[in-house]
Protein backbone atom coordinates (compact mmCIF):
# COMPACT_ATOMS: atom_id res chain seq x y z
CA UNK A 1 0.00 0.00 0.00
CA UNK A 2 1.03 3.67 -0.94
CA UNK A 3 1.57 5.68 1.67
CA UNK A 4 0.89 9.53 1.06
CA UNK A 5 2.05 12.68 2.67
CA UNK A 6 -0.90 15.79 2.88
CA UNK A 7 0.52 19.33 3.91
CA UNK A 8 -1.84 22.16 4.43
CA UNK A 9 -1.38 25.93 3.46
CA UNK A 10 -0.27 26.63 6.74
CA UNK A 11 1.87 24.20 6.91
CA UNK A 12 3.79 24.56 3.78
CA UNK A 13 3.97 28.33 5.22
CA UNK A 14 5.82 26.47 8.43
CA UNK A 15 8.26 24.15 6.18
CA UNK A 16 9.66 27.09 2.84
CA UNK A 17 10.97 30.35 3.23
CA UNK A 18 11.29 32.78 -0.18
CA UNK A 19 14.56 31.84 -0.28
CA UNK A 20 14.59 28.33 -0.51
CA UNK A 21 11.96 28.81 -3.49
CA UNK A 22 14.16 30.84 -5.15
CA UNK A 23 16.77 28.72 -5.18
CA UNK A 24 13.79 25.88 -6.28
CA UNK A 25 12.95 28.02 -8.94
CA UNK A 26 16.14 28.98 -10.12
CA UNK A 27 17.16 25.16 -10.64
CA UNK A 28 14.04 24.22 -12.55
CA UNK A 29 14.76 26.65 -14.75
CA UNK A 30 17.74 25.13 -15.29
CA UNK A 31 17.23 21.85 -15.50
CA UNK A 32 14.66 22.50 -18.28
CA UNK A 33 16.56 24.60 -20.36
CA UNK A 34 19.41 22.21 -20.52
CA UNK A 35 16.70 18.93 -21.44
CA UNK A 36 16.78 17.32 -17.57
CA UNK A 37 13.14 18.22 -17.32
CA UNK A 38 10.10 18.54 -19.49
CA UNK A 39 6.43 20.01 -19.58
CA UNK A 40 3.38 18.13 -20.98
CA UNK A 41 0.31 20.44 -22.48
CA UNK A 42 -1.46 22.45 -20.45
CA UNK A 43 -5.25 21.76 -19.64
CA UNK A 44 -6.92 24.65 -19.86
CA UNK A 45 -11.45 25.00 -19.29
CA UNK A 46 -13.69 27.80 -18.92
CA UNK A 47 -17.01 26.34 -17.26
CA UNK A 48 -18.45 29.68 -18.04
CA UNK A 49 -15.92 32.34 -19.60
CA UNK A 50 -14.56 35.02 -17.04
CA UNK A 51 -16.48 33.34 -14.37
CA UNK A 52 -15.56 29.79 -13.81
CA UNK A 53 -12.26 27.91 -15.11
CA UNK A 54 -9.72 25.45 -14.52
CA UNK A 55 -6.33 24.45 -15.66
CA UNK A 56 -4.17 21.63 -14.88
CA UNK A 57 -0.44 21.55 -15.34
CA UNK A 58 2.13 18.71 -15.47
CA UNK A 59 5.67 17.74 -15.64
CA UNK A 60 8.64 15.61 -14.64
CA UNK A 61 12.23 16.12 -13.48
CA UNK A 62 14.58 13.64 -13.96
CA UNK A 63 17.41 15.30 -11.58
CA UNK A 64 14.85 14.61 -8.93
CA UNK A 65 13.28 11.55 -9.55
CA UNK A 66 9.41 13.06 -9.90
CA UNK A 67 6.96 13.91 -11.48
CA UNK A 68 3.52 15.12 -11.02
CA UNK A 69 0.48 18.04 -12.05
CA UNK A 70 -1.12 20.89 -10.35
CA UNK A 71 -4.88 21.52 -10.59
CA UNK A 72 -6.25 24.75 -10.04
CA UNK A 73 -9.92 25.97 -10.44
CA UNK A 74 -11.07 29.43 -10.42
CA UNK A 75 -14.40 30.80 -9.20
CA UNK A 76 -15.35 34.53 -9.48
CA UNK A 77 -18.75 33.74 -7.16
CA UNK A 78 -16.98 32.08 -4.23
CA UNK A 79 -16.20 34.94 -2.15
CA UNK A 80 -19.76 35.30 -1.70
CA UNK A 81 -20.11 31.94 -0.28
CA UNK A 82 -17.31 32.93 2.24
CA UNK A 83 -15.00 30.08 -0.09
CA UNK A 84 -11.85 31.37 -1.92
CA UNK A 85 -12.02 32.24 -5.24
CA UNK A 86 -8.71 30.10 -6.08
CA UNK A 87 -8.20 26.55 -4.68
CA UNK A 88 -5.97 24.05 -6.26
CA UNK A 89 -3.54 21.33 -5.22
CA UNK A 90 0.22 19.82 -6.16
CA UNK A 91 0.38 15.70 -6.84
CA UNK A 92 4.11 14.96 -6.33
CA UNK A 93 4.64 11.10 -7.44
CA UNK A 94 8.32 8.90 -7.62
CA UNK A 95 9.59 8.60 -11.44
CA UNK A 96 10.86 4.91 -10.24
CA UNK A 97 7.90 3.52 -8.75
CA UNK A 98 5.26 5.45 -10.06
CA UNK A 99 3.60 5.74 -6.64
CA UNK A 100 2.22 9.11 -5.35
CA UNK A 101 4.40 10.77 -2.54
CA UNK A 102 2.14 13.53 -1.31
CA UNK A 103 -0.58 16.22 -2.30
CA UNK A 104 0.23 19.91 -1.01
CA UNK A 105 -1.75 22.62 -0.87
CA UNK A 106 -1.92 24.35 -4.25
CA UNK A 107 -2.33 27.73 -3.44
CA UNK A 108 0.41 28.18 -0.83
CA UNK A 109 3.00 26.62 -3.09
CA UNK A 110 1.49 28.84 -6.30
CA UNK A 111 2.14 32.54 -4.38
CA UNK A 112 5.65 31.16 -2.98
CA UNK A 113 6.69 29.52 -6.15
CA UNK A 114 5.31 32.83 -8.63
CA UNK A 115 6.54 35.36 -6.17
CA UNK A 116 9.96 33.84 -6.61
CA UNK A 117 9.63 33.38 -10.53
CA UNK A 118 9.35 37.30 -10.06
CA UNK A 119 12.07 37.53 -7.53
CA UNK A 120 14.56 35.18 -10.63
CA UNK A 121 13.27 37.46 -13.37
CA UNK A 122 13.87 40.61 -11.82
CA UNK A 123 17.09 39.40 -9.87
CA UNK A 124 18.88 38.59 -13.62
CA UNK A 125 17.01 41.50 -15.68
CA UNK A 126 16.43 44.43 -13.74
CA UNK A 127 18.88 47.18 -13.28
CA UNK A 128 21.27 46.33 -9.90
CA UNK A 129 19.94 50.33 -8.69
CA UNK A 130 16.61 49.82 -8.90
CA UNK A 131 15.05 51.52 -6.40
CA UNK A 132 11.17 51.95 -6.99
CA UNK A 133 8.73 49.70 -8.52
CA UNK A 134 5.19 49.43 -9.13
CA UNK A 135 3.23 46.35 -8.88
CA UNK A 136 -0.11 46.52 -10.54
CA UNK A 137 -2.61 43.42 -8.59
CA UNK A 138 -2.83 43.75 -5.28
CA UNK A 139 -4.02 39.99 -4.13
CA UNK A 140 -2.12 37.32 -2.79
CA UNK A 141 -0.10 36.89 -6.03
CA UNK A 142 0.93 41.03 -5.37
CA UNK A 143 1.91 39.78 -1.80
CA UNK A 144 3.84 37.38 -3.12
CA UNK A 145 5.79 38.89 -5.84
CA UNK A 146 6.62 42.03 -3.13
CA UNK A 147 8.24 38.93 -1.18
CA UNK A 148 9.85 38.06 -3.93
CA UNK A 149 11.31 41.51 -4.61
CA UNK A 150 12.83 42.53 -1.64
CA UNK A 151 14.13 39.39 -1.62
CA UNK A 152 16.46 39.91 -4.21
CA UNK A 153 16.40 43.86 -4.89
CA UNK A 154 18.57 45.06 -1.60
CA UNK A 155 18.17 48.84 -3.33
CA UNK A 156 14.55 48.63 -3.59
CA UNK A 157 13.01 51.92 -1.47
CA UNK A 158 9.92 52.67 -3.19
CA UNK A 159 6.75 49.96 -4.49
CA UNK A 160 3.36 51.62 -5.84
CA UNK A 161 0.34 49.01 -5.32
CA UNK A 162 -2.25 50.16 -7.76
CA UNK A 163 -5.49 47.85 -8.20
CA UNK A 164 -9.36 49.10 -9.59
CA UNK A 165 -10.02 47.66 -5.97
CA UNK A 166 -9.02 50.97 -4.53
CA UNK A 167 -9.89 49.84 -1.41
CA UNK A 168 -7.60 46.51 -1.65
CA UNK A 169 -5.03 48.74 -2.99
CA UNK A 170 -5.44 50.49 0.15
CA UNK A 171 -5.15 46.92 2.57
CA UNK A 172 -2.18 46.20 0.49
CA UNK A 173 -0.15 49.38 0.75
CA UNK A 174 -1.21 49.00 4.88
CA UNK A 175 -0.08 45.23 5.30
CA UNK A 176 2.96 45.22 2.84
CA UNK A 177 4.15 48.51 4.35
CA UNK A 178 3.97 46.78 7.98
CA UNK A 179 5.66 43.57 6.91
CA UNK A 180 8.66 45.42 4.88
CA UNK A 181 9.25 48.44 7.07
CA UNK A 182 12.27 49.17 4.93
CA UNK A 183 10.02 49.58 2.64
CA UNK A 184 7.42 52.97 1.07
CA UNK A 185 4.19 51.50 0.27
CA UNK A 186 1.80 53.59 -1.53
CA UNK A 187 -1.51 52.73 -2.84
CA UNK A 188 -2.00 54.15 -6.61
CA UNK A 189 -5.50 54.63 -7.66
CA UNK A 190 -5.56 52.37 -10.98
CA UNK A 191 -6.33 55.49 -12.88
CA UNK A 192 -3.05 57.12 -12.17
CA UNK A 193 -0.96 53.71 -12.74
CA UNK A 194 0.37 55.46 -15.98
CA UNK A 195 1.97 58.08 -13.78
CA UNK A 196 3.36 55.39 -11.57
CA UNK A 197 4.45 53.19 -14.41
CA UNK A 198 6.59 56.09 -15.46
CA UNK A 199 8.40 56.41 -11.93
CA UNK A 200 9.14 52.79 -11.32
CA UNK A 201 12.28 50.72 -12.89
CA UNK A 202 10.84 47.72 -12.70
CA UNK A 203 7.14 46.99 -13.14
CA UNK A 204 4.89 43.60 -12.54
CA UNK A 205 1.52 42.71 -13.54
CA UNK A 206 0.07 40.33 -11.55
CA UNK A 207 -3.83 40.61 -12.82
CA UNK A 208 -6.88 38.34 -14.48
CA UNK A 209 -7.14 40.80 -16.69
CA UNK A 210 -8.11 39.42 -20.49
CA UNK A 211 -7.51 43.40 -21.75
CA UNK A 212 -4.16 44.70 -22.19
CA UNK A 213 -3.45 47.52 -19.25
CA UNK A 214 -0.51 48.78 -19.27
CA UNK A 215 0.35 51.12 -22.73
CA UNK A 216 3.87 51.22 -24.47
CA UNK A 217 3.95 55.14 -24.43
CA UNK A 218 4.10 54.33 -19.79
CA UNK A 219 7.71 52.55 -20.30
CA UNK A 220 10.78 54.10 -19.89
CA UNK A 221 14.32 53.16 -21.36
CA UNK A 222 16.02 50.80 -18.21
CA UNK A 223 13.06 49.75 -16.96
CA UNK A 224 12.30 45.77 -16.34
CA UNK A 225 8.82 43.95 -16.34
CA UNK A 226 7.51 40.78 -14.92
CA UNK A 227 4.85 39.53 -16.70
CA UNK A 228 3.06 37.49 -14.37
CA UNK A 229 -1.03 37.56 -14.63
CA UNK A 230 -1.23 36.21 -18.47
CA UNK A 231 -1.61 32.21 -17.94
CA UNK A 232 -3.84 31.27 -20.52
CA UNK A 233 -4.51 32.73 -24.16
CA UNK A 234 -7.83 34.82 -22.84
CA UNK A 235 -5.40 36.57 -20.50
CA UNK A 236 -3.60 39.91 -21.45
CA UNK A 237 -2.06 42.80 -19.36
CA UNK A 238 0.40 44.44 -21.79
CA UNK A 239 0.06 45.99 -25.36
CA UNK A 240 1.76 43.72 -27.55
CA UNK A 241 3.28 47.26 -29.08
CA UNK A 242 5.19 47.13 -25.45
CA UNK A 243 6.20 43.44 -25.98
CA UNK A 244 8.14 44.85 -29.13
CA UNK A 245 10.38 47.13 -27.57
CA UNK A 246 11.57 44.77 -25.00
CA UNK A 247 14.88 41.95 -25.00
CA UNK A 248 12.40 39.09 -24.28
CA UNK A 249 13.00 36.26 -21.13
CA UNK A 250 10.14 33.75 -20.94
CA UNK A 251 10.27 30.61 -18.52
CA UNK A 252 9.21 28.59 -21.54
CA UNK A 253 9.47 29.49 -25.12
CA UNK A 254 7.07 26.43 -26.02
CA UNK A 255 4.68 27.55 -23.94
CA UNK A 256 4.37 31.12 -25.15
CA UNK A 257 2.85 29.66 -28.55
CA UNK A 258 0.16 29.10 -26.31
CA UNK A 259 -0.84 31.82 -23.60
CA UNK A 260 1.28 34.79 -21.99
CA UNK A 261 2.28 38.36 -23.12
CA UNK A 262 4.37 36.83 -26.11
CA UNK A 263 1.63 34.50 -27.42
CA UNK A 264 -0.57 37.70 -28.14
CA UNK A 265 2.44 39.76 -29.70
CA UNK A 266 3.17 36.79 -31.93
CA UNK A 267 -0.13 37.37 -32.77
CA UNK A 268 0.19 40.24 -34.08
CA UNK A 269 3.03 39.72 -35.62
CA UNK A 270 5.45 42.49 -33.68
CA UNK A 271 7.78 39.42 -32.31
CA UNK A 272 9.13 36.06 -33.81
CA UNK A 273 9.75 33.19 -31.43
CA UNK A 274 13.64 32.87 -32.13
CA UNK A 275 13.47 36.51 -30.30
CA UNK A 276 12.58 35.04 -27.32
CA UNK A 277 15.59 33.34 -24.51
CA UNK A 278 14.54 31.20 -21.77
CA UNK A 279 16.01 32.14 -18.23
CA UNK A 280 17.72 28.73 -17.96
CA UNK A 281 19.77 29.64 -20.71
CA UNK A 282 19.88 33.46 -19.48
CA UNK A 283 21.06 31.37 -16.36
CA UNK A 284 23.19 29.05 -17.69
CA UNK A 285 25.47 31.91 -19.56
CA UNK A 286 23.83 30.41 -22.70
CA UNK A 287 22.12 33.37 -23.81
CA UNK A 288 22.54 37.22 -22.67
CA UNK A 289 20.05 39.04 -20.18
CA UNK A 290 20.12 42.96 -20.16
CA UNK A 291 22.55 44.18 -22.73
CA UNK A 292 22.59 47.57 -21.36
CA UNK A 293 21.39 50.15 -18.71
CA UNK A 294 18.60 51.78 -21.59
CA UNK A 295 17.66 48.10 -22.40
CA UNK A 296 13.56 47.39 -21.54
CA UNK A 297 13.23 43.99 -20.60
CA UNK A 298 10.81 41.43 -20.22
CA UNK A 299 10.07 38.39 -18.03
CA UNK A 300 7.20 36.40 -19.18
CA UNK A 301 6.02 33.90 -16.96
CA UNK A 302 3.73 31.80 -17.80
CA UNK A 303 3.95 29.76 -15.45
CA UNK A 304 5.10 25.97 -15.08
CA UNK A 305 4.37 22.87 -13.09
CA UNK A 306 7.76 22.00 -12.65
CA UNK A 307 8.05 25.13 -10.03
CA UNK A 308 5.05 23.77 -8.18
CA UNK A 309 6.82 20.15 -8.29
CA UNK A 310 10.53 20.89 -6.62
CA UNK A 311 8.79 23.28 -3.96
CA UNK A 312 5.99 20.48 -3.22
CA UNK A 313 9.10 18.25 -3.19
CA UNK A 314 10.84 20.22 -1.14
CA UNK A 315 7.87 20.67 1.41
CA UNK A 316 7.74 16.86 1.27
CA UNK A 317 11.36 16.18 2.48
CA UNK A 318 11.54 18.81 5.57
CA UNK A 319 7.83 17.33 6.53
CA UNK A 320 8.93 13.65 6.90
CA UNK A 321 12.22 14.83 8.76
CA UNK A 322 10.14 16.85 11.37
CA UNK A 323 6.83 14.50 11.10
CA UNK A 324 4.73 17.35 9.67
CA UNK A 325 0.99 16.52 8.33
CA UNK A 326 -0.98 13.92 7.33
CA UNK A 327 -0.43 10.76 6.52
CA UNK A 328 -2.64 8.32 4.79
CA UNK A 329 -2.65 4.74 2.93
CA UNK A 330 -4.23 4.56 0.04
Amino acid sequence: MARIRILNAAQVGQLLVMKDVVEGVERIYRLYSTGRAGLWPTVFHEFDPGVRDMDIKSGYLDGAGIFGLKMVAWSAGNPARGLPALSGVVVVADTDTGLPLGIVDGMSLTSLRTGAAGAVGAARLARPDATRALICGTGAQGRAQLAGLAEVLPSLKHVDASSPDAAGAQAYAEEMGHLHPNLTVRAVPWEERGAAAQQAQVVVACTPSREAYLKSEWIRPGTHINAIGTDARTKQELEPELVRRCRLVADSRAQTLDHGELYHAYSAGLVRREDVAEMGEVLEGLAPGRNSPEEITLFDSTGMALQDLICAHRALQRAEERGVGTLVEL
